[in-house]
């Protein structure tokens, strides 16, 4: 079929709905492709010429599709589900139809595709492992706090006794509560699988941690106040490839860390931070903050000025932490040099009267520095 222009296919859990479209977004022909076999696949992408581009929304089951179009010779190309879904609001909707929209889109002139990232298997390995301890986390986090209510509700606070009910002290506390039997069988066997979540973690991190430790990447990052082997980790799977970001301003945005400003009909409601984001990069980010808060002065600076400015609302000061991290570790990673900060000069010393207004080679809120290249005075050691 060399008159194809491009293939849409609209993805289920069971089969896609495939549309090839020439150039002017005419229909040449549908095709219902099934999902129960790979080879099927692989049979349907050898019908068109190698480099033939392929559209699909970022569904959740699209990386093996797009696995094997890339191994066929196709330009595989991912749409925004959701930004895409608000684009054809109020048309007709049926697979086929959805196929056709996705390609007319792709034809169309200018900057007008939704277009999404299609992470590399590398990266989707790193998010794989990420995630998956992010997951066993939230799972045990739900039973000690299952655990905590089952107390509750028998009127039985152990606050006195042991600050974490699930530590050696702890431990010995809950095994000398009086409970009845229904309730004891209960609480043991939270117990035994949080105890097997914890030999699920603490393996996982293992892995994870002798990984990042190899990778230059995660030493650059380990370098900034806060960030450790975990959160180094979470950070490189989430981010990708940093050159799809040019600038830190725009790995915040990703990270649903950059105040955006929310204004109508002369009112202005303040700024908030974008809702379509990372949410995983987002909440590895702001892990990060009470870290850096307790271990950089800069970053405690920054902390108290915004909660200050923000006294009712204490989660702008973790953003605003969050953002300069963020912004940093493009900076740094892009560069390839690890942080340094800039301890100011004592009162009273001679150095302090000397010290001329340089830009910090540190600085990422500096868009001159982030966004151009560097300048002599920036190569300076502080």
């Amino acid at each position: 079929m060399e008159s194809v222009a491009v293939v849409a296919m609209d993805i289920h859990k069971k089969f896609s709905k495939a549309v090839a479209l020439d150039a002017e977004a005419q229909v040449l022909h549908v095709w219902r492709v099934d999902h129960d076999d790979q080879e099927v696949m692989e049979e349907f992408f050898r019908l068109f010429a190698p480099g033939t581009a392929v559209v699909m929304e970022a569904t959740f089951n699209w990386p093996w599709i797009a696995d094997v179009a890339q191994a066929m010779g196709m330009n595989a190309n991912l749409a925004h589900a959701q930004r895409a879904r608000e684009m054809a609001k109020g048309m007709a909707k049926s697979d086929r139809k959805d196929a056709i929209f996705l390609g007319k889109l792709y034809l169309a002139a200018g900057d007008v595709f939704p277009r999404a990232y299609l992470a590399p298997p590398e990266v989707r390995r790193l998010r794989a492992h990420f995630r998956q301890r992010l997951l066993l986390v939230r799972m045990r986090a739900a039973l000690k706090n299952a655990l905590h209510g089952q107390l509750f509700r028998r009127g039985i606070l152990t606050d006195d006794d042991a600050s974490d009910l699930f530590s050696a002290k702890g431990r010995l506390v809950l095994a000398g509560l009086e409970l009845p039997d229904y309730e004891r069988d209960l609480m043991e066997r939270k117990l035994r699988v949080i105890d097997q979540l914890n030999d699920h973690i603490q393996a996982m991190e293992e892995v994870l941690k002798k990984e990042i430790r190899q990778d230059p990447r995660g030493q650059i990052l380990m370098s900034l106040p806060g960030v450790a082997e975990i959160t180094a980790y979470s950070w490189l799977a989430e981010i990708g490839e940093l050159e799809r970001f040019p600038n830190g301003r725009a790995l915040a945005a990703y990270a649903g860390c950059l105040p955006l400003d929310d204004e109508s009909a002369d009112k202005d409601f303040g700024k908030r931070t974008g809702r379509r984001c990372n949410k995983f990069l987002r909440w590895a980010a702001i892990e990060a903050v009470s870290g850096a808060v307790k271990k950089s002065p800069r970053m405690r600076s920054l902390h108290s000025r915004v909660k200050a400015r923000n006294p009712k609302q204490a989660g702008k000061a973790r953003i605003a932490v969050a953002r300069e991290l963020l912004e940093l570790a493009h900076l740094l990673l892009s560069r390839q040099e690890t942080y340094r900060e800039r301890r100011p000069a004592r009162p009273g010393s001679q150095g302090r009267t000397r010290t001329r207004r340089t830009s910090d080679p540190n600085r990422a809120s500096q868009a001159a520095v982030s966004a151009r290249p560097r300048r002599k005075r920036d190569q300076a050691e502080p």
